[in-house]
């Protein structure tokens, strides 16, 4: 399941993944962001928040939210996540070097500290 709620005054989701992310995960959310991105114009962030990350139900999943980053990283102005996954730290290493948006890490006690780096 992945929570998400869009803070409106700013343009920022806020992502909450509760267990492994499925296809069905990221088609729902693309069906949220995709409109305010039509009517809007960019996000200014996208804050991807959870203690621990449990990963990928399956391979289909994975595919799933590449297609997802491949078609709106472009529309993204920074992503934060807020973390303690050694996982989620580590793609997000990775991913910064092939994504448009900046993208930084935040321990999960830095909420307060990501979302500022979000707003400007």
């Amino acid at each position: 399941m992945l929570n998400h709620e869009l803070v409106h005054d700013l343009g920022i989701f806020v992502l909450s993944p509760a267990g492994p992310l499925e296809t069905a995960d990221i088609d729902e959310f693309a069906r949220r962001v995709d409109p305010y991105i039509e009517k809007n114009g960019d996000l200014k962030g996208m804050m991807i928040y959870t203690e621990t990350f449990s990963g990928w139900k399956d391979i289909a999943s994975i595919g799933s939210h590449i297609k997802f980053i491949r078609d709106h990283h472009k529309s993204v102005e920074k992503v934060a996540t807020v973390s303690n996954s050694k996982l989620l730290y580590m793609l997000q290493k990775i991913i910064g070097y092939f994504v448009n948006p900046k993208v930084r890490h935040f321990h999960f006690s830095e909420e307060e500290a990501a979302l500022e780096w979000l707003k400007y």
